[in-house]
């Protein structure tokens, strides 16, 4: 199974986000742009998984999700990696509120150590909290859209992070489907 652990989002904040998604659209580019649905806030990529690591990979969400409670952020900009003139990924960014971003940071930190110690690779990358919005194709035609992303701007839209999921993504040619397969609330109060 392909898994992840991630942040979700709500509904409005995926409508939202699915508005600038449709804005960016409109501008000539080959963008593999993402399913609004299928926004979160990647915390840990597993990839393929034996099935009987799944216990294990759930206890560790447990464990790190009752040190933590809910945390409250800002989306206020829409951004490109590397660079808005080379854009290879486009994203939403998170504006900090009262230590958020540590925080998210140090919840995947807590994920990426429990999951080291179920042999799965530590990250090599410093955490971004960044919502992807589209993955860029080809790198041909994309000044009309690069010009726009250098004056875009959006009205701060509040999000909440209150869930750890475990996801099993599968991939179809309409794009990956998503399946959560575990949750439990910052704070620890678990769904199963």
């Amino acid at each position: 199974m392909r898994l992840f652990i991630a942040l979700p989002l709500s509904k409005d904040v995926e409508q939202f986000l699915n508005n600038i998604i449709l804005d960016l659209k409109q501008k000539r580019g080959k963008i593999k742009w993402v399913d609004s649905k299928n926004i979160h806030l990647t915390l840990k990529l597993l990839g393929e998984t034996n099935e009987n690591k799944i216990d294990s990979i759930i206890n560790a969400i447990k464990n790190t999700a009752s040190k933590y409670s809910s945390v409250n952020c800002t989306i206020n900009k829409v951004n490109a990696f590397p660079n808005i003139k080379r854009p290879k990924v486009v994203w939403a960014g998170l504006e900090d509120q009262n230590n958020s971003l540590d925080k998210l940071e140090s919840i995947a930190i807590d994920i990426d150590n429990e999951m080291s110690q179920l042999r799965f690779e530590k990250e090599n990358k410093k955490f971004k909290s960044h919502l992807t919005l589209g993955r860029v194709k080809d790198d041909k035609d994309l000044h009309e859209l690069t010009k726009y992303l250098e004056s875009y701007q959006i009205q701060p839209m509040a999000v909440l992070f209150d869930k750890v999921v475990l996801f099993k993504s599968t991939l179809t040619p309409d794009g990956p489907i998503y399946e959560r397969l575990y949750e439990a609330d910052l704070g620890g109060f678990v769904f199963e």
